[in-house]
């Protein structure tokens, strides 16, 4: 704690002198003159804590000194020494802001020591009283400031609790890439429009390369010699200015009053301080919050790429299987439109060949739509899926080639089962685990796949199983990383995608034992729809 300094005056220079020995004595740190003018000087250079004058002087009243004074430094406090010790002496000096009096000749020297210490110490519970009266609104604005996560509003919320709370016409916040290495201004009211272009440039300098000691200053007073010539250039009366440094980031809060009113205290600027390390956090969390959701997007686009790359991937391996889906009833259109076109052709044979025509056509726009069914985006609004549907429909569309390598493919999944979510997402699933499969069990003796699901208390179990010969030991535990296949040609994507749009839909999808014999099989649960985190 800093030793306090007091200012002594009065035109009795004895009096000076003796109470000057008597508060050194008692290790307060003392300045003295017996000409008030003198005095305001030293107060427009010196901090000092208190002023301990005479009340009647012949070149200036006591009264008039402590009212310059206090305007040079709002939180002097003051005690003053009379001869008079009436009634209305100490009536005008409450009413002119003084804070004890005492009377003279001293009855002791302790008395002087005593009565200056009541007085600092009822000056420090007077600006502890001041900061209390304002905790209560602060710590609401504070709450205030914290729920918020958008930094456009956020700003807006800053400066409007600065000015409410300070009575300030001019606010700004910088945020400072380092000491004397710029900056820029994040929340500016009447900054810097309503200054002078040069003024606010000097002001921005001597901001951005300060030492990020706290700023108190007035037009007047002790203080900056170039901040208080920008002040009186400004028009501005008083100007607070503290520096945070939050997150790796630092910023600058300033708050600039220009009407009469008082000009700020230590214990505004405590308050703003408080004020600004709230602001900062809050700052610091909406930055935050804000790029988590910019990550979240970006990792949901990703996602999503590699979900089409994926399932583009797996589409284009059955591209050549699905050629004669799509050749035949082609064939069959072209011989029923020619033969449908014979000029000899009776009018029931015609229409014979029409029908097929139009059989074939149906044919040829099923397969089609399955196709483009599969390959469609998420529209990313979850619906009621039917398990049993879903599964079938992936079934019909890889038909072609399950029949080519002469696979047998059991399905077992109850009508009832039905999630909730993102129906291609949870078709794309089933087409990789069941291609999978089918190139698993490309060199076995007995080509089987099961798809089987069961209910199991609040979740559906769906297991895809084949007879292949399992997956290798020394990747079961890697199985769902990216790039790991056991596959020549694999992406090592398709488990990886299937597992994050498991995950996403509150699912699990694991690596289980075999039901039917050592082949891989992949166990799949899914939440029932009640139970579905939306």
């Amino acid at each position: 704690m800093t030793t306090p300094t007091i200012l002594v005056v009065d035109d009795d220079r004895s009096i000076v002198k003796l109470c000057q020995r008597l508060l050194e004595r008692a290790s307060f740190q003392v300045l003295a003159s017996t000409d008030p003018f003198e005095a305001l000087k030293i107060l427009e250079v010196h901090r000092v804590d208190l002023l301990l004058t005479d009340i009647r002087m012949p070149v200036m009243d006591g009264f008039e000194l402590i009212e310059r004074g206090k305007a040079l430094q709002p939180d002097l406090a003051v005690l003053v020494m009379t001869g008079f010790g009436t009634v209305d002496t100490a009536i005008q000096a409450l009413y002119r802001g003084v804070d004890g009096l005492i009377l003279k000749p001293f009855e002791n020297t302790a008395g002087l020591v005593e009565a200056v210490q009541r007085v600092l110490t009822y000056a420090r519970q007077k600006q502890e009283a001041a900061r209390a009266q304002v905790l209560k609104p602060l710590f609401d604005i504070t709450e205030t400031l914290l729920a918020e996560t958008s930094l456009q509003t956020l700003e807006k919320l800053i400066q409007n609790a600065i000015i409410g709370i300070f009575q300030c016409e001019y606010v700004g916040v910088i945020q400072r890439e380092g000491q004397g290495k710029g900056g820029n201004l994040i929340v500016g009211h009447m900054l810097p429009r309503q200054l002078d272009k040069d003024v606010w440039e000097k002001l921005f300098r001597i901001l951005i390369e300060h030492d990020s000691t706290s700023i108190l200053i007035h037009q007047t007073g002790p203080g900056n010699a170039e901040l208080q010539k920008i002040l009186r250039l400004a028009g501005w009366t008083s100007l607070m200015v503290t520096f945070i440094n939050r997150g790796g980031r630092e910023f600058i809060f300033l708050a600039g009053r220009s009407s009469p009113a008082q000009p700020y205290t230590s214990a505004d600027l405590d308050l703003f301080t408080m004020l600004a390390r709230q602001a900062a956090v809050a700052l610091e969390n909406a930055r935050l919050y804000t790029d988590l959701k910019d990550y979240i997007r970006r990792v949901e686009e990703s996602q999503q790429a590699l979900v089409q790359a994926e399932k583009m991937a797996a589409v284009g391996r059955l591209v050549a299987s699905l050629a004669h889906e799509i050749n035949n009833p082609l064939q069959s259109l072209q011989n029923c439109l020619h033969l449908a076109l014979r000029a000899d052709l009776d009018p029931e044979q015609r229409s014979h060949y029409l029908n097929l025509t139009e059989t074939e056509l149906n044919r040829l726009i099923q397969t089609v739509r399955r196709m483009l069914e599969f390959y469609r985006p998420s529209s990313h609004e979850r619906t009621p899926i039917q398990l049993a549907k879903a599964v079938q429909h992936v079934v019909d569309l890889m038909r072609s080639e399950i029949r080519s390598r002469g696979v047998e493919v059991s399905l077992n999944i109850p009508e009832d089962a039905e999630i909730s979510g993102l129906e291609d997402q949870i078709q794309q699933v089933f087409f990789n685990l069941i291609l999978n499969a089918l190139d698993a069990v490309e060199a076995s003796e007995t080509k089987r796949i099961w798809v089987e699901c069961v209910s199991h208390e609040n979740e559906w179990v769906i297991t895809v199983e084949d007879s292949g010969p399992g997956v290798p030991s020394e990747i079961r535990n890697r199985i769902f990383e990216p790039f790991i296949s056991t596959k020549k040609n694999g992406t090592g994507l398709g488990l990886a995608v299937s597992y994050g749009i498991i995950e996403a839909h509150g699912g699990t999808l694991a690596l289980i034992p075999g039901k039917y014999g050592q082949g891989a099989c992949f166990e799949i649960r899914f939440p029932k729809e009640e139970g579905l985190d939306a």
